[in-house]
């Protein structure tokens, strides 16, 4: 029965980390901001602990995603499925960074994939190499991340 609907493994797979991808965005809610409209240094810091602690919590969520993402280089029916995952994601995170951080379409559309690639990107350094400094990474990003917002906020 599972053949009827999905023609290959790898587009089950796709599927999976398709409807996982979009039950991990629902879950993912940034804190309030203060009645000034800006989000400060601590806010954004707790609102990176979701991301950070998905890699801590499930790492193999992590490796799930990075298997994906090889099937998709190697599957161009796979890729479509994965290309059509990440652009959710991103509108996604769009979204909440309009919403939470008040933001201008522009500034938010911009910012959401390079958030989505650290995301990424420290889950795996963090799934490779245990003694990878995982928690000063982020430590280190929220900063960077506080000043671009308080830089374009003014």
């Amino acid at each position: 029965m599972i053949s009827y609907y999905f023609p290959s493994k790898d587009l089950l797979f796709a599927e999976v980390f398709r409807r996982e991808s979009e039950k991990y965005c629902e879950s993912y809610v940034f804190p309030g901001n203060d009645s000034s409209g800006q989000l400060h240094a601590a806010a954004v810091k707790s609102a990176l602990n979701v991301p950070q602690s998905r890699a801590l919590d499930n790492p193999s969520w992590v490796k799930l995603r990075y298997e994906l993402y090889a099937l998709g280089l190697r599957n161009p029916a796979v890729s479509e499925s994965i290309k059509t995952t990440l652009a959710r994601k991103r509108e996604h995170l769009t979204r909440l960074i309009e919403q939470v951080g008040k933001l201008p379409e522009e500034h938010s559309r911009s910012l959401a994939p390079i958030l989505l690639s650290v995301f990424d990107g420290l889950g795996l350094q963090r799934l490779c190499d245990e003694e990878f400094d995982y928690e000063g990474a982020y430590d280190t990003f929220a900063a960077i991340l506080a000043a671009y917002l308080q830089s374009i906020q003014r």
